[in-house]
């Protein structure tokens, strides 16, 4: 719907002809309001009942969320609507489960970092849900990259930091980390089959077994710092524990030496 289109439907839901404005709205954007709901959620019936509560609030006081869209503004009303609907599933999402501030110490870190932290610190999700989550959002963004990302944050969060995130539930999401990111333009424009074509799941398996013979010509020790950081999901600071490394950055500057030779072998 280009400008003239949003601006007459706006118009339209401040008059008589409301209701039905929004049902044209509904159609028109559902897919989008879903889609965003079905990102930050874990299952389907949460993504149903996320998507409901933001159907719920753009609908609340005549519709005033909507009406507060500026045709004249930077960004593009999907854009615009996008950003809306994720504040409204972070509402849902503190009144599930409460509500998780990041560190103040944190609030420096660049918006890649910033959602590194909330994928592998506060959610704790693995090296490969972090890189599959960041993926739309970062496009090439790669394992030796989201090593780099943990290290800048392992360097600023203390002891006490530490002790408070262990000790916290693996979350869907976490609201308060991920509320800056901001989504490219055409994230959640058409609803992606994720089914893996019967060719894709072959190539995918001839490179994974490609890849375990490259580990497996790695030295020993190579291969358990590969071991404790994508099979353990070890941090870096654990790994130079756990390896007698001395410091995390040391076990940064490895573990990327080490990728880069498995990229090459691969290659």
């Amino acid at each position: 719907m280009d400008d003239a289109g949003i601006a007459e439907l706006l118009k339209r839901m401040r008059s008589a002809d409301a209701q039905i404005a929004w049902e044209e709205f509904l159609c028109q954007y559902s897919p989008i309001l879903y889609q965003v709901a079905r990102f930050y959620t874990t299952d389907e019936d949460e993504a149903a009942d996320c998507y409901l509560s933001i159907c719920e609030h753009l609908a609340q006081n005549g519709f005033r969320r909507l009406l507060k869209f500026k045709l004249d503004g930077d960004a593009s009303f999907v854009t615009w609507l996008r950003v809306v609907s994720r504040n409204l599933c972070f509402d849902w999402h503190r009144k599930q489960s409460g509500r998780k501030r990041i560190f103040k110490s944190l609030h420096s870190l660049s918006q890649l970092d910033l959602d590194v932290y909330a994928c592998r610190f506060e959610c704790r999700l693995s090296v490969e849900e972090t890189l599959q989550r960041l993926a739309s959002t970062f496009p090439g963004f790669d394992s030796s990259q989201l090593a780099e990302s943990e290290l800048r944050i392992e360097q600023i969060l203390n002891s006490r930091q530490r002790w408070i995130l262990s000790n916290r539930k693996r979350t869907a999401i976490s609201a308060d980390a991920v509320l800056l990111m901001e989504e490219p333009e055409g994230s959640f424009d058409t609803i992606a089959d994720t089914a893996l074509d019967q060719e894709s799941l072959v190539v995918g398996q001839e490179r994974s077994a490609h890849l375990q013979k490259c580990i497996s010509k790695l030295p020993t020790n190579e291969q358990l710092l590969l071991q404790l950081r994508f099979d353990q999901d070890l941090t870096l600071e654990e790994i130079a524990q756990v390896a007698g490394l001395g410091d995390a950055q040391r076990a940064h500057r490895q573990i990327s030496v080490i990728l880069k030779k498995l990229r090459a072998a691969m290659a």
